[in-house]
């Protein structure tokens, strides 16, 4: 995809005029492989495991869950997806979720649709949106693609969970138009975020 970091910045630049005094988070969240679905633990302050998403153990077949971008807590310190209350809630409700205890067996692969800070580390209601689609369509379709092609096994399942958003094309539903068609099985969940109700993680989106 070429440089993406400086790409990325120069859409940011067009869409908020100016540079803000704080400079841009040019970096990459990774995707990463967090070990066994049945090892999570509620009360956990992590994951089992934080490892490079190619490098699963043992082949074991995985849930590969997709989250729109990165935000705040993702960039503290060691980089890592779905360090914060996202990843509580993953840990404390995935297997609660409508049709997963199927799944836990499987590891779990965390996956950003873009791996840059959409967010731009202000609230998501700021400019999340506008940057994830502009993005989206300079490039960042193209690298979330090839990104999945080369993680996905066979035996393994697709996992939306990427937020609505509030953009007029939503987010989740671009990147569920861009999933190839040969990746088999691939669900539609709320996002994790949204797992505190019970009702959230009854539902899957249309």
């Amino acid at each position: 995809m070429g440089n993406k970091s400086s790409t990325f910045e120069e859409i940011v630049k067009n869409i908020i005029q100016q540079r803000a005094n704080n400079p841009i988070e040019g970096r990459v969240c990774p995707d990463q492989y967090v070990g066994y679905i049945s090892d999570f633990s509620q009360n956990s302050k992590d994951f089992p495991v934080r490892e490079k998403a190619d490098k699963r153990r043992n082949n074991v077949k995985c849930l590969i869950m997709l989250l729109e971008s990165p935000h705040k807590e993702e960039f503290k310190k060691v980089l890592a997806p779905a360090k914060g209350s996202t990843g509580r809630l993953i840990r404390k409700h995935i297997k609660d979720v409508n049709g997963l205890s199927n799944y836990t067996d499987y590891g779990l692969i965390l996956m950003n649709a873009i791996q840059n800070q959409c967010s731009l580390g202000l609230s998501t209601m700021c400019y999340r949106d506008e940057v994830f689609v502009s993005f989206w369509n300079k490039g960042a379709k193209d690298d979330f693609i090839n990104r999945l092609k080369s993680l996905y096994k066979p035996g393994d399942v697709i996992l939306n969970c990427c937020t609505k958003g509030k953009s007029k094309k939503q987010l989740r539903k671009l990147v569920q138009e861009s999933i190839p068609e040969n990746m088999g099985q691939v669900l539609k969940r709320t996002h994790p975020s949204s797992w505190y109700n019970q009702v959230h993680r009854n539902s899957e989106w249309k």
